[in-house]
């Protein structure tokens, strides 16, 4: 029998792998995709186009359902390393604000006390050391140190965003991911565990591709499946046969930019500034700019909260549906309406010539319309579902998780990853969900 075995290699269970290493525990990482290699999609160039989930053989969607906001696009990365190897690097804090809302106990770990640095700190000396000592929000190209003094001339507390990457030349770059640091041999591929079953003499059984393959059986579990995954195997492991829907609430954030295309040149490496967080949007403003065709790609976006009161509902039963409620619908439209303002405040303290639209723009339609008037920025949205940052469902110290990760209905079971997430503010939940890794390990048994 296995002593520990982590379910999912994305972002989660290598970070809670990493943990396992250094402690010197027995365990097993399970895998349902394969083993593609783990450099990060921007490190090689002949790979670059897997950036476009579209493009690869990897991605599995998970809740594409027609009338939601969760499209064809919305889905796992199931590939060793998972998102991990495709995310950007971004590091931002959740603002404390939502942070209020949290167990204290939780709170205090992540932040500190009495001079003691806290998870977040640690988990990011630990990336700074990672990127050979450079600080995260050091600036990577002449344009990105000149891009934070312009918008700090126009009032914005703006700095190079906080990135977890490291410049390889010519233009490219590495994100962070544990499963680097990972012995081979503690991963297993093709391991799709679609349940976990509690055995009468102790310890789980593994369920692999829904009976059709072996049962693996294991002392200790760290569920790392993913938001929605580890949604399904903790109401599974919960609830067995009844297959009564029940109820989780979910959010992902909310997204909306503005492109133009200007004149100029640019280096080979795109150039990124964190403008801030805006308070009325709950979101926070970024801005880049990078090469295009003969001149310069400018994308100024905001990154806020889907919030509490616009969460989506899951139904996980005979089958999982997902389910966003006409009075969440209104609240995610207010926080449309603060974003566009945000956007509207941006392009008049710049000086910008912006194209406002009622409906809904995708990207690739505003960059289009951008192309076509050079020197006019045009808006685009990207609504929940698209930025890969479902969160929430078994949040610490609710229904289901306690306060220290563990599941409440199985001792042995814990759970990691951005479901643990109880309110997830405009941050990207990457560096949480580094810090929370650290956090389930040492209350595991």
């Amino acid at each position: 029998m296995l002593d520990t075995a982590v379910i999912g290699s994305g972002m989660a269970g290598t970070a809670v792998a990493t943990e396992l290493e250094k402690l010197g525990r027995d365990y097993i990482v399970l895998e349902a995709g394969p083993h593609q290699g783990r450099a990060h999609i921007a490190a090689d160039e002949g790979s670059a186009h897997l950036a476009d989930p579209a493009q690869d053989p990897a991605f599995t969607p998970f809740l594409a359902q027609p009338g939601t906001p969760y499209g064809p696009l919305s889905g796992y990365r199931r590939r060793v390393g998972g998102r991990s190897l495709y995310w950007r690097g971004i590091c931002l804090r959740i603002e404390d604000d939502a942070l209020r809302e949290w167990p204290a106990e939780v709170r205090r770990a992540l932040l500190g006390t009495d001079g003691e640095p806290g998870l977040y700190a640690r988990t990011e000396a630990d990336l700074r050391a990672w990127s050979g000592g450079t600080r995260l929000t050091q600036a990577r190209t002449e344009t990105e140190e000149a891009m934070a003094k312009e918008l700090a001339g126009l009032g914005y507390p703006a700095v190079p965003t906080p990135r977890a990457i490291r410049t390889l030349g010519q233009g490219r770059w590495e994100a962070y991911s544990p499963v680097a640091g990972l012995p081979s041999e503690r991963i297993r591929t093709g391991q799709r565990v679609s349940a976990v079953r509690k055995r009468a003499e102790g310890g789980y059984s593994l369920i692999l591709d829904d009976g059709d393959g072996p049962a693996l059986d294991a002392r200790h579990v760290v569920l790392c499946a993913g938001t929605v995954g580890n949604i399904e195997l903790v109401d599974g492991l919960v609830h067995g046969q009844n297959r009564e829907p029940r109820r989780y609430s979910l959010v992902d954030h909310v997204a909306c930019g503005m492109l133009v295309v200007e004149g100029g040149r640019h280096g080979a490496m795109e150039s990124s500034v964190h403008a801030g967080f805006d308070a009325p949007s709950r979101s926070n403003l970024i801005v880049e700019r990078q090469r295009h065709g003969s001149g310069v790609l400018m994308d100024a976006w905001a990154m806020g909260e889907q919030p509490p009161e616009a969460a989506s509902t899951v139904l996980v039963g005979d089958r999982t549906s997902i389910v966003l409620e006409p009075p969440a619908l209104a609240a995610l439209d207010a926080v449309r309406r603060e974003q566009r303002n945000l956007l509207r405040e941006f392009a008049r303290r710049t000086g910008l010539k912006a194209r406002f639209r009622e409906e809904y723009v995708s990207f690739d339609e505003a960059l289009a319309q951008a192309e076509a008037q050079p020197g006019t920025a045009v808006v685009y949205d990207a609504t929940i579902g698209e930025l890969d940052h479902e969160s929430g469902g078994l949040p610490l110290d609710g229904e289901h998780v306690d306060v220290g990760g563990q599941l409440r209905e199985a001792s042995g079971v814990a759970v990691a990853g951005p479901c643990l997430i109880p309110r997830a503010g405009a941050a990207n939940p990457s560096l949480t969900t580094l810090a929370l890794a650290r956090y389930v390990v040492q209350h595991m048994s």
